[in-house]
């Protein structure tokens, strides 16, 4: 659907701008819900190696395990582990999608970033999360709205601050 939306995307001397919702659960090299296999986490990560093809392919095996009962032993995250893999592909498209349109003039600029809103008090986490969702918004609001000068593209935010994928 993004890529759908870009020929619609106004100009503007400041930059059009994307910002996708994510969450630290879909980081390829968290702490606690990373994938095993290092070869992918690697390709995943490598801005000269991700391509659609990749996260297509790995999006399709993990939907594929989870169909056969085999995705326990095939690497992926063992902690809400659909969730998390939604997520990666999320911020995996948000890095491809910003380097595919790096080469945009001033004047066609669009910034292309993702950001986690944390633990928000939603039906989702059954109300049991630490912050309203006005205050959760607040990176995606500022991403939005980030004059050009200090904008960046292709990167993973929360609390306003760029954190690693």
């Amino acid at each position: 659907m993004t890529k759908a939306m870009i020929p619609l995307m106004r100009p503007s001397p400041h930059g059009a701008r994307v910002v996708n919702v994510s969450s630290r659960l879909g980081r390829v090299n968290g702490r606690r819900n990373r994938l095993a296999n290092v070869e992918l986490r690697d390709q995943l990560s490598s801005p000269d190696l991700l391509t659609e093809e990749l996260i297509d392919r790995t999006v399709s095996k993990f939907i594929n395990q989870v169909k056969d009962g085999t995705w326990e032993s095939g690497g992926w995250p063992q902690t809400f582990t659909d969730y998390p893999m939604s997520k990666l592909a999320v911020n995996a498209y948000t890095r491809l999608m910003a380097k595919e349109l790096e080469r945009r003039g001033e004047e066609e600029k669009i910034y292309v970033n993702s950001f986690c809103p944390g633990w928000v008090k939603t039906a989702m986490t059954g109300y049991a999360g630490n912050m309203p969702p006005e205050d959760a918004a607040d990176t995606g609001v500022w991403l939005s709205l980030v004059l050009s000068e200090e904008a960046v593209t292709g990167k993973f935010f929360a609390e306003r601050r760029e954190i690693n994928f």
